[in-house]
């Protein structure tokens, strides 16, 4: 099976984001690209929108709506989860829980687990003791093969201004994950790179942004910024071994390739 991770999309409603960044042309680019890849299916791994508006959430639907191959989303923490139901509610989000937009898709390899990470009151997204339930009762029900994909990293990315505070209430996502091993890969977005760590053993991985890459330091940072990037995102897929395995497609248009003779 094949997978296609996007990621901090930040659409404004016309003009470019920030009046920099020009993230809607940028996501045209990627599902061009993403079309000619043929993907079983896109999971787009939070803020769709730059600032939780109805006409920027149309404005992004209407380039998502270019993809030849179902896709669904999650919310980040620049969106606003009623605005995503009345513009992609029983598509794009197929179900919604009555205080959060979780909710899981079952496909022939896998069960995907939608985990809405968002909280109005914790920038840095928050796992609530009622949305841990939530996901213990989803993965308990008919176990197989499990990915799950949220906007926060479950984990500190050594990025300042994602890391302080850390996700509220990841020890119980940890939890729950631990006490099911079908659990394969935990996807996420929000620090806009591409990161790897673990958590209760297994793999997580953060997608880059779009074109919108965050301004770091392995020293730390003390002020958010952001620098223009290509077009990127993940690719996840099995090798021949049958391992999951996940890649990143970066739209830089590089030279090449050449042979090493």
């Amino acid at each position: 099976m094949k997978i296609a991770q996007i990621s901090d999309l930040h659409i404004a409603a016309k003009g470019k984001t920030l009046g920099r960044a020009p993230m809607a042309e940028n996501l045209a680019r990627v599902v061009a690209h993403i079309n000619t890849q043929k993907p079983a299916l896109v999971l787009v791994s939070g803020d769709i929108t730059q600032s939780a508006t109805l006409p920027e959430a149309r404005r992004a639907a209407a380039i998502l709506a270019g993809l030849e191959m179902p896709y669904y989303l999650t919310p980040g923490n620049h969106d606003d989860r009623a605005v995503l139901w009345q513009v992609f509610g029983g598509g794009a989000l197929p179900a919604r829980e009555a205080a959060h937009s979780s909710y899981v898709v079952s496909t022939p390899q896998y069960k995907i687990i939608a985990l809405d990470s968002t909280d109005p009151d914790a920038r840095n997204g928050r796992i609530c003791a009622s949305r841990a339930a939530w996901l213990e009762a989803a993965l308990g029900t008919a176990p197989c093969p499990t990915l799950i994909f949220m906007h926060h990293p479950p984990i500190k990315c050594a990025v300042e201004e994602t890391d302080s505070p850390p996700l509220i209430g990841a020890g119980l996502l940890a939890e729950a994950v631990a006490r099911h091993p079908e659990v394969e890969k935990i996807m996420c977005g929000h620090i806009h790179l591409m990161a790897h760590s673990w958590l209760a053993g297994r793999p997580v991985c953060s997608a880059p942004s779009i074109g919108m890459r965050l301004a770091w330091s392995p020293n730390g940072l003390t002020t958010s910024r952001y620098l223009l990037s290509p077009p990127a995102y993940l690719w996840h897929m099995h090798n021949s071994d049958g391992v999951l395995v996940s890649h990143e497609f970066t739209l830089d248009n590089p030279d090449g390739p050449f042979g090493f003779t």
